[in-house]
């Protein structure tokens, strides 16, 4: 017996695990190369991190269209998997790729036209705001090309193909650290381009995830069904009630982080250079935890699409039993070496300073965040994407942003106040899921039956 059947005793634990461990490792070890980065971008000053970090919250704003495209595409994909409908799924990832394509074009044509005033609205200061727009840019390149990747690989994600996305997702990154590397140092014959480098590695190695994907899907036959690539009024009654949930929930997200961010901004170069950094640390564990989250909206779709409840509750229960585990290992590892964790990415003692006390609210915030992920998770796949969009809203939207005001302007907290207010909307989240999959338990197979009418 393998150590991965002595710690998943049961079959459903395993399938459960074998869609979730790949997504969850993808997504930390993309995280890890994306700290490299951050770690390499460091070397060349506070002003550096700021430049680059202050696009973050633009490339969100423009991936929240591709990721509501692509997590509607899962969430019908996975259903379909279920039913057995494999000439549906075609006929969804053609017509899904075209208006990805032609919107998000679009899209990424305005943000380059108006940069400049973005960053400022975002809060960029005038001492790093010309590395800043070197650096948009060209990033803003590499988000269209993340775009399509990411609506290709929603029809992988809706099978439970995780394993495949894994590969070419940490292939690409990798690709991507060593050209940044190269170009942001100028090693070997290279140029030494600073926070340039960093954006062109960047486009460089999701150009090559890219065209990894679109060769396992080819090879995987995912276009040999046929199908017409134009959407018709068919596909838009089927798509646009997901998408239209999805995007409004991702939508208010994106507008509370950037409210958020543009506060943290505020706050001064150094403070919110420990903003971004310890926000980079505490996305190790939430992008772990999207592994569970991607998990359970997976099989909750596939559970639904074969109308069996029996699943649906099992699958629900392991995603809580496994994630308060998770959540629990973390929190213990980030409080006992907080300061080696932060160490790495800045020895500044400024920095190092102000650190102590976030990064236990990182250690801290893992419990609710996890709880909050795995359970909107199953809520989605069931196809209660608007309930997740309505509390995302009053949470992430209204309550964080007034929360953080308060604590930042009335209470004078500084930065210590931005992350209570975190805190503080992580459980509001979690207490939202956890009610309203309270109340969707009882009746699960009645909703199946209307989910496939």
């Amino acid at each position: 017996m393998s150590v991965f059947e002595r710690v998943f005793k049961t079959p459903y634990e395993q399938r459960y695990m074998n869609i979730a461990l790949p997504a969850a490792i993808e997504c930390v070890f993309m995280n890890v190369l994306a700290s490299a980065d951050l770690i390499m971008v460091g070397s060349l000053g506070a002003a550096s991190i700021a430049a680059v970090s202050i696009f973050l919250q633009p490339r969100q704003v423009l991936l929240c269209f591709a990721r509501s495209i692509a997590s509607a595409v899962t969430l019908l994909t996975a259903r379909k998997a279920g039913a057995k409908d494999v000439r549906g799924v075609s006929e969804l990832l053609r017509k899904s790729l075209f208006l990805g394509c032609i919107f998000m074009g679009l899209l990424h044509i305005l943000f380059f036209l108006f940069l400049q005033k973005i960053l400022l609205l975002m809060g960029a200061g005038s001492d790093y705001l010309p590395q800043a727009l070197l650096y948009a840019k060209v990033a803003v390149l590499s988000v269209f090309i993340t775009s399509m990747t990411a609506i290709l690989q929603a029809v992988q994600l809706g099978f439970g193909e995780t394993t495949a996305i894994m590969r070419t997702n940490v292939t690409g990154n990798v690709i991507n650290v060593i050209v940044n590397a190269l170009l942001i140092f100028g090693l070997g014959p290279f140029p030494r381009l600073g926070v340039v480098g960093a954006a062109v590695g960047t486009v460089v190695g999701t150009l090559f995830t890219l065209c990894a994907t679109v060769y396992v899907m080819n090879y995987n036959r995912y276009f040999s069904q046929g199908g017409s690539f134009i959407p018709d009024r068919k596909y838009f009654r089927e798509f646009l009630p997901v998408f239209g949930s999805i995007f409004s929930e991702l939508g208010c997200e994106r507008v509370g982080m950037v409210l958020f961010a543009r506060m943290a901004a505020g706050l001064g170069t150094v403070p919110f250079a420990v903003h971004s950094i310890c926000m980079s640390i505490c996305d190790f564990y939430y992008d772990f935890v999207t592994g569970m989250g991607k998990a359970g909206m997976v099989l909750a779709g596939q559970s639904c699409g074969a109308k069996n409840d029996k699943d649906w509750h099992i699958y629900r229960k392991i995603g809580v039993k496994w994630s308060l585990i998770f959540s629990a290992i973390s929190c213990v590892f980030i409080v006992l070496f907080r300061t080696q964790i932060f160490s790495i990415y800045s020895t500044d003692p400024e920095a190092l300073a102000i650190s102590g006390i976030i990064m236990v609210m990182v250690a801290l915030v893992g419990f609710p965040e996890a709880h909050a992920l795995v359970c909107a998770g199953v809520l989605r796949g069931s196809g209660k994407t608007a309930a997740v969009a309505a509390y995302s809203f009053a949470s992430i939207t209204v309550l964080r942003p007034l929360m953080t005001a308060f604590f930042l302007y009335v209470m004078g907290w500084g930065l210590l106040g931005t992350w209570v207010a975190l805190v503080l909307d992580q459980c509001i989240r979690a207490g939202c899921a956890t009610f309203l999959l309270q109340r969707l338990k009882p009746r699960i197979r009645e909703y199946m039956e209307t989910l496939s009418r």
